[in-house]
Order: structure tokens, then sequence, then C-alpha cells
């Protein structure tokens, strides 16, 4: 006779039990038949599993080395089980899933949003560009996207997503080091004509549209933007060449060997947004909830990862400075 399920639970229960009787009690067997089915049991396994006396029912040496394999049968039935229940039974906790470009913010966005949302967070996805992240949403890939826009190149949500601004970032300007213009605490954007622009490469060319027409705007004459990769882009400033790079105005761990600037009118910026998705499970309450939260995370990250200590102290209406709404 081979043992099968039903015989292992006759063993567990008579061990947890400790007497034939309570064992039968538990199974809803009858004693009698507990008992036959223990002596098939012993059979089948070759020697007595269990001893009994006055004081209940004890395991033989044969009977623990039976009942240590038989909880571990029992344990993984029970994880089997358990795991076809799940499937059938989907949770109802609701799940977000988030898309995201690589910002410092968006280091924030995950546990922003399990702060805010009553459920369960997906891993984030990263999509750099924007038309890619709104098709994502359109197609019920994610369900909220952290994303950027830049001005006079807005973001406009297709029908079924909806959009609400975070708050405008300022970009600010790396220079060689022992540049000439160092001297200058704030730069006007001509004083860069004839430099080259090295932006690290991120999949990604509407900053770089956004940039030759503010560039343009301030009178600039031909302007060269190359995308490069951070090591590159450190040798090139570090030997000298007519080179200014176009920073974040948080540290996002690629910092330049030559020394930050300011633009005046900060004529270069990145705006930043939520999207999501109407039918998905976000609403506009939760949308609010995690920009607001999102608001607060960046502000608390300015004293010790802003570029340029005090900027937002003097420049009010910024994401981080003390006066944007949370």
């Amino acid at each position: 006779m081979d043992l099968e399920v039903r015989h292992l639970r006759c063993l567990d229960a008579v061990a947890a039990a400790g007497s034939v009787t309570g064992a039968a009690r538990s199974l809803g067997l009858s004693q009698p038949a507990l008992t036959a089915q223990l002596r098939r049991i012993e059979d089948a396994v070759g020697g007595a599993v269990f001893e009994r006396d006055r004081s209940g029912t004890r395991a033989t040496p044969l009977g623990e080395v039976l009942l240590g394999h038989v909880r571990d049968v029992l344990g993984a039935l029970e994880e089997l089980h358990r795991a076809v229940r799940a499937h059938r039974t989907p949770s109802k906790r609701p799940v977000l899933r988030m898309g995201v470009r690589s910002t410092p913010l968006a280091a924030c966005l995950c546990d922003v949003a399990a702060a805010a949302f009553p459920g369960r967070i997906a891993d984030l996805t990263v999509v750099d560009r924007h038309a890619v992240a709104v098709e994502a949403l359109a197609r019920g890939e994610v369900d909220l996207v952290l994303h950027v826009d830049f001005p006079g190149r807005e973001a406009v949500p297709p029908p079924g997503v909806r959009m609400t601004v975070v708050g405008s970032e300022p970009m600010f300007a790396a220079l060689p080091p022992g540049h000439p213009l160092a001297r200058h605490a704030v730069l006007d954007l001509a004083d860069l004509d004839g430099m080259h622009w090295l932006l690290i490469v991120n999949g990604d060319d509407e900053f770089d549209r956004h940039l030759l027409e503010q560039c343009r705007l301030a009178g600039l004459g031909s302007v060269v933007i190359r995308a490069t990769e951070p090591l590159l882009v450190a040798q090139l400033m570090r030997r000298g060449d007519p080179v200014v790079m176009a920073v974040q105005a948080l540290d996002t761990g690629i910092r330049p060997p030559g020394p930050v600037r300011a633009l005046r009118g900060t004529p270069v910026r990145v705006r930043h947004l939520l999207l999501w998705a109407e039918d998905g499970p976000v609403d506009d309450a939760l949308a609010e909830r995690i920009r607001a939260g999102l608001v607060t995370a960046y502000r608390a990250m300015v004293p010790t990862h802003g570029r340029i200590p005090g900027w937002w102290r003097d420049q009010p209406g910024w994401l981080g400075s003390a006066d944007t709404p949370r």
C-alpha cells in the first residue's frame, strides 16, 4: 500500500492530539476506524509508528522519522492550496502600476505613492520619452506616470488621460574648472555663446529642442548640442574644451567637475507632471495626495541635494521653494 494524503493527516492528527481518541474526534472518524487505518499504515512502513499506554500515544523512533516528513509534505500541500486559491480568487486590493522619467523626483515616487495609495505598488517602469509614456497610459500598461514637459512644448493629455502639474524646476549650467565665467554668481544665457552644450544621453530629444529654442531667443549664434555619456562629459570639461553642461537643480549623482551657476531669468527649465488613466485605480483625490507628497519630498531634498544652496530661498514659486503649494 502506498501512503496517501489522508494517511498523512491521520498520523499528524494522532501526534498532535496525543491519543487515538482525540485524533479520531478531530478527524470526524470513529476510534475503531482510525485504529484500523493506523494498522494499515504500519503495515505499509514496516513497523509501529506509535506506542500506546495509559498516558496516551507517543511516536516510536520510526514514527519520529516518519512524522518529520509528514509535516513537511502537509506544509507543502497547504502552500500549494493557498497558491491555487490565490490564482482562482484574485486579490481585491488594487494594484498601482507606475511609469517615470529618470529624475531625482522619480526616486521619491514609490514611497509617496505607497503612503497615499491603499493597495499594492507595482514596480516602476522607466519611460524617458513623453509620447511613449502617454501611449502606455492609453494602452492600460501603466496607471500613473510621473513625467516632464518644457516651455513651449507643454503636454496635452489625450482623451482618457488626466494630468496635474507637480511644479517647475530650474536647470543650471555647469562650467569647466577654472572657466572665466565662474567669477559670476549668475550667468546670462547669451554669455555662453560659442560654447558646446553637453547633455547626458537619456533617449529623449524634447529637452534638446527646448534648449535650442531658448538659445535662439537669447540671440546666440550656431548652437551645438552633444549628447554623451557621464564619464566622457567629465573628461571634456576637465581638459578645458569650450563646453557647458546643462544640469538638473538637484544633485542626481552625476557631479560635474566644475562650478555650477544659475541662469538669469531661468530660461531653461523643466515642468514635472503627473498623468493618470481615468479608468484605472487613480482618481483626482489620490492624484492630489501624490502630488502634494512629491512637493513635500522635493522640498526636503533641497537642503542636502540642491546644487546651488539658497537658490530656492530667494526664488518664490518654484518646486522646492517655501511658497510652493503642498
